[in-house]
């Protein structure tokens, strides 16, 4: 099981909570947030917020998926999310998403970090894959930062019509080598030498 809090300067990933739902439904409202994710809808339904943030506990509890708020530091403002299947989908293993006010501002290239430490810290993954649009190339930059190399293009449908789809990889070891045994995640002080499940 991964730890609920992890700080990644400059965010805090935590747990969604009831009370943010609204933030994420006005977040989501725009098409330029949600338009480019495979997995979020838009225009994005009334309710839809509370019923993903109901959602998470049983995934979490599954092991299938692990869902964070992206957060500032101190955990007040509420940035975007990010997600990790240990078992990939056809949409790979990681997906995030930030609201535009926040863009530009390095809290997805510090999402991605915590996540991929995460994963490879406390699960057996052995590689992790995310993919992003072809012509939106700062998720590109966001994982080439974090280590994923491009591994291929593929063509998927998306909203309604086909498109290219940049897939990135990066495996343990080559996360090893990267960090060189300090991820620059803060991981909880109850469990600082986790076991992996």
């Amino acid at each position: 099981m991964l730890p609920e809090r992890v700080t990644s300067h400059p965010v805090l990933l935590r747990p969604f909570t009831p009370a943010d739902a609204l933030r994420v439904q006005a977040m989501l409202a725009e098409a330029e947030v949600a338009e480019p994710t495979a997995s979020i809808p838009h225009p994005y339904p009334p309710g839809a917020a509370a019923a993903w943030i109901a959602s998470h506990d049983a995934d979490r509890e599954r092991g299938a998926q692990y869902t964070y708020a992206i957060a500032s530091a101190d955990g007040a403002t509420l940035i975007g999310a990010i997600a990790l299947r240990p078992l990939a989908d056809i949409h790979e293993n990681i997906g995030y998403w930030i609201g535009r006010p926040y863009w530009g501002r390095g809290y997805a290239t510090a999402a991605t970090m915590a996540i991929t430490a995460l994963a490879f810290g406390y699960l057996d993954c052995e590689a992790l894959a995310a993919s992003h649009l072809e012509r939106n190339p700062a998720s590109g930059r966001v994982l080439e930062k974090c280590g994923f190399a491009p591994l291929r293009t593929v063509r998927r449908e998306h909203r309604g019509r086909i498109e290219a789809f940049r897939v990135h990889g990066i495996t343990r070891d080559a996360w090893e080598l990267r960090i060189g045994g300090s991820p620059g995640v803060e991981m909880p002080a109850e469990d600082p030498t986790p076991e992996r499940s």
